[in-house]
């Protein structure tokens, strides 16, 4: 039996040994096969000649013809006077690159060569979850590599739809291509969460920007700011529209229930502080949001969506301060950082209004988008009135959207409170 029981326990450690070997040898026959495909994109200051920000790119279509994200060349794309595009191969030869074509919403961007660079890499649909994926690029500009890892699905409960992959993909891999096993392209790296937690664009999105491209003659888009302005507006009036027909929970704040989750789009967490006895007022704060940003420039982002709950109440304090601690909370930051290069001022308008058979304070608020027109950012707060020891505020944060359709939908999210007697 014990005889037996070895026989076994090597067999196991022999299979343990084979697939090793068997995975190393996918590993290293993918980096061999694609290497002289994968390329470090650089911007680069005109007056310096030094590298202001790195990330990776590969061969797609033709053989000049380079993919990598958006955010990559952002700086560039938004001022192509003061910055070039160059590319740097694993060999080290350089050259220049011409900016085609970019995808703002699924940060992509696809470039040109004035030569050609390599064999293109073919684009495969996303596979089966928990198939082996190989991410390459140029990590933290220490050189070529490659990063094995797990694709765990696209993702369902997240509006950006990327491919969650389970590998840690550094600053600088951006952009570089994500395999299977048989050497295509399935997703193009975009960003990491930390943990072995990072994020794939899917090749799909490229497929149509190429196919686009291939139909002009790979013509470079003449305005690109024109272009991004047009995919932002398509944008924001398809997600709102997508808001307004998705599935809404309902969740009780105080006496009022009102919308919380938006299935597919939007969660809602708790943030309430842990009641204490001796507290003067209770306060019960839910935050909702998305975690889809469309990333514009540094310190420049539109795409989220916010809406917070804090239902506020007493029986310790008289009316009079309790209407003065509660005016104290009444008050909203937009989470944006939109300078005054990007966007006008803004413009509010305040009025009482009934919501839920209660009385409430509105406030209204709008700065739009210098470069981007038909953008605009919104601000609606409520606070109710009339109620000597308990009161609800309502902030909604909508960054980048169409302003009428973004308070069609505040009026129906107004609309969907309930007041419980």
């Amino acid at each position: 039996m014990y005889r037996f029981l070895l026989k076994i326990l090597w067999v196991c450690v022999a299979l343990m040994v084979v697939r090793s070997a068997h995975a190393q040898i996918d590993s290293s026959s993918i980096y061999k096969d694609v290497e002289q495909s994968v390329y470090q994109i650089q911007v680069v200051n005109q007056l310096s000649r030094k590298k202001t920000a790195i990330g990776s790119g590969f061969v797609v279509l033709e053989p000049n013809i380079l993919a990598t994200n958006y955010h990559v060349v952002s700086t560039y794309v938004n001022d192509p006077e003061g910055f070039d595009l160059d590319y740097l191969s694993t060999s080290g030869k350089t050259g220049k690159l011409e900016l085609l074509a970019v995808d703002v919403i699924h940060d992509l961007a696809v470039l040109r060569a004035d030569e050609p660079l390599g064999l293109p890499l073919s684009i495969a649909p996303v596979p089966q979850k928990g198939a082996r994926l190989y991410s390459l690029g140029n990590p933290l500009d220490l050189g070529f590599s490659i990063i094995e890892g797990t694709n765990n699905g696209v993702m369902k409960n997240s509006d950006d739809s990327n491919i969650l992959f389970s590998g840690s993909l550094n600053p600088g891999m951006s952009g570089g291509p994500t395999l299977n096993e048989q050497g295509s392209v399935i997703g193009v790296n975009v960003a990491t969460s930390g943990n072995e937690i990072s994020f794939l664009v899917p090749a799909q999105y490229l497929a149509i920007i190429l196919e686009r491209l291939k139909l002009t003659g790979f013509e470079p888009d003449g305005d690109i700011d024109q272009r991004i302005a047009e995919q932002l507006q398509d944008h924001a009036a398809k997600y709102i529209n997508d808001l307004g027909k998705a599935k809404w929970t309902n969740l009780s704040i105080g006496k009022l229930k009102v919308p919380g989750d938006i299935d597919g789009f939007v969660r809602c967490w708790d943030n309430s502080s842990k009641a204490d006895p001796d507290d003067l007022m209770r306060v019960n704060y839910t935050r909702c949001s998305n975690d889809s940003n469309i990333y514009l420039d540094d310190g420049l982002e539109v795409g989220s969506f916010a809406y917070e709950y804090i239902w506020l109440s007493s029986d310790k304090m008289i009316a009079p301060r309790f209407y003065r601690s509660y005016e104290t909370q009444n008050s909203s930051v937009l989470d944006n950082s939109a300078g005054k290069n990007d966007v006008t001022n803004f413009v509010c308008h305040t009025g009482f209004t009934q919501v839920a058979e209660q009385e409430y304070k509105m406030t209204v608020c709008r700065r739009d988008y210098l470069n981007y027109a038909g953008l605009s950012d919104v601000m609606v707060t409520g606070a109710m009135v009339g109620h000597k020891q308990q009161g609800m505020l309502f902030n909604l944060d909508m960054i980048g959207v169409d302003f009428e359709s973004g308070m069609q939908l505040a009026q129906r999210m107004l609309g969907d409170f309930k007041w419980q007697k």
